[in-house]
């Protein structure tokens, strides 16, 4: 029949009932199952937002409350370096069906660490540099600046301070290191010692001004000592004076001089060369010792051993005297003092005779010999009167007293021995 709907069979119609029940089977299992997913997610929070240090590690234990054993990282995160500070993106799954977009911000707050370095420098130093006051600064991203946080200091006035150094990272991380300081204010100049006044220098000699001389100072362990002896000519008899500077690091300056004077070894006072044939004759036959001081003594007891003294007025000049003691082999003091001068002399060693000047105890005129010897001016005295060789002035009686002011700056150290030797006297 025509245009009437054929009604489903029972058969047809059961089918389709059962069919249905599977569907909703299926779907209410599939939704318990999603329930149990949502409980477990709720009761386990996830955190979104995590931060760590710097240096530090991370792992999914961070981003969960209580991490199931499900949890992973869907992102691969092997590729993220933690000592450098950023911002990652991940995602995070657990369970089959389940995942979560998650934050994690790698940032640097740690500060640099480092040490202070006493320094110590005088005011007239260059201020240390920032970097040697401090060391063994550490930083996991480097150091990006170290500077004095409040400048350099006025330390002009010396004494002991506490400057502080701010040391800085790349992501502006500061740490203060306070810097001990100990400036020195010198004020006070080197001390010059072992200077040697009213020297005598034979011509032709070497001498050296530095030798003896020494420079201290209560900081600067090395002063400068410089010397100016550019009049000085040592070939050339006469008076002169050598200048001496001695500078410590400070700046600070001590000046000082002496006096000397350049003898002349030949004797000049005589018009002939008979003398000086004489007396080097009789230095051959005199021996000359380690020192001056020794030919000197060798020389004196030849004078007192050979030439009689005779204590009567005789040769008024220098050359009649000397020439007469060495032929006659006898003469007052003016001659055995000249005959010594002679000998002196031709041995270079530099001498000057005394005049006794009028005193309590006698009028008459007496003469002794001056010699420069172990680097000072000793009387000598060869007449077998007053015996003696190598004595200080304190030393000397009153039957040798002299104008101190018309002879060099003598000696004022005892000579171990100022035993004279007795010469022969006429009877």
């Amino acid at each position: 029949m025509s245009g009437n709907k054929e009604k489903p069979s029972s058969k047809k119609v059961f089918r389709i009932v059962r069919i249905s029940l599977a569907v909703l089977f299926c779907l209410a299992a599939v939704s318990a199952v999603s329930l149990v997913a949502v409980k477990d997610f709720y009761t386990k929070p996830l955190i979104t937002d995590v931060t760590i240090e710097a240096g530090s590690t991370f792992s999914l234990d961070d981003f969960f409350v209580t991490k199931p054993d499900s949890a992973r990282f869907v992102t691969d995160i092997s590729g993220i370096d933690t000592k450098i500070p950023a911002v990652y993106g991940l995602k995070i799954g657990f369970d089959k069906y389940f995942s979560q977009e998650v934050r994690l911000t790698i940032q640097d707050t740690t500060a640099p660490t480092g040490k202070a370095v006493k320094q110590e420098f005088f005011t007239i130093d260059p201020f240390p540099e920032v970097e040697k006051c401090v060391t063994d600064l550490y930083d996991l991203n480097g150091i990006a600046e170290v500077k004095f946080r409040d400048g350099i200091p006025d330390v002009s006035s010396g004494g002991d301070f506490t400057v502080p150094v701010v040391v800085t990272d790349p992501y502006q991380n500061s740490t203060v290191i306070n810097v001990p300081m100990h400036v020195t204010k010198d004020s006070t100049p080197p001390v010059i010692t072992g200077l040697k006044d009213n020297q005598m220098v034979r011509s032709g000699d070497d001498i050296d001004f530095r030798d003896g001389i020494i420079v201290t100072d209560d900081y600067d362990p090395s002063p400068v000592l410089t010397v100016d002896a550019s009049k000085f000519d040592v070939n050339k008899p006469g008076k002169y004076v050598v200048y001496y500077k001695a500078t410590d690091r400070s700046g600070n300056v001590t000046e000082a001089s002496i006096n000397l004077e350049v003898w002349q070894s030949s004797v000049s006072d005589l018009k002939s060369k008979e003398a000086y044939n004489l007396a080097d004759a009789i230095l051959k036959k005199i021996k000359k010792g380690k020192t001056d001081s020794e030919y000197a003594k060798n020389i004196y007891k030849w004078v007192c051993h050979n030439i009689v003294y005779l204590g009567r007025a005789g040769h008024p000049t220098f050359e009649k005297a000397a020439l007469s003691g060495f032929k006659t082999r006898k003469g007052n003091c003016w001659v055995m003092c000249c005959c010594y001068k002679v000998l002196l002399d031709r041995a270079n060693i530099p001498n000057l005779i005394v005049t006794r000047a009028n005193s309590k105890v006698t009028r008459s005129n007496h003469y002794w010999n001056l010699i420069y010897v172990d680097k000072g001016w000793y009387h000598c005295d060869c007449t077998p009167l007053y015996p003696f060789f190598m004595k200080i002035d304190s030393q000397l009686d009153q039957f040798h007293t002299f104008e101190s002011k018309l002879y060099p700056k003598r000696a004022t150290k005892k000579a171990k021995s100022t035993k004279g030797y007795y010469a022969k006297r006429e009877s």
